[in-house]
């Protein structure tokens, strides 16, 4: 495996990350008990919600790129990193609580991807 290429996995997965807390960001901001138009309008005028979708599609590029580099049953379970990541963004920058059982599950999603990265 080429570094830049593990990298670029890395990357992948963080901009998914990245996308679902500056959605979470944006959707706090939306009133969704509006009509149908005003509310697309809104949705659409979110600054959060826009980045959130850049970098949502920035990532789906790259990932189209990662997928002709890796077996697609390697690279897919790897990105299961992204519930990790996310949750712990989660934590530090909206506020969320980590439970125990939350602790638990990220603690198997990490054993289940470092018997993945031996494979």
């Amino acid at each position: 495996m080429k570094f830049l290429n593990v990298a670029l996995v890395f990357l992948q997965i963080i901009m998914n990350s990245t996308a679902q807390i500056v959605f979470k960001k944006g959707s706090a901001m939306i009133n969704y008990g509006q009509p149908f138009l005003p509310l697309c309008i809104s949705i659409v005028t979110n600054m959060y919600i826009c980045v959130g979708i850049f970098v949502l599609v920035m990532g789906l590029i790259l990932w189209m790129y990662l997928i002709s580099q890796f077996d697609v049953s390697f690279l897919y379970p790897i990105s299961s990193l992204g519930f990790v990541i996310t949750a712990l963004a989660g934590w530090a920058f909206l506020g969320e609580i980590i439970t125990l059982h939350r602790v638990v599950g990220i603690s198997l999603i990490l054993v289940g991807v470092a018997f993945i990265a031996k494979s």
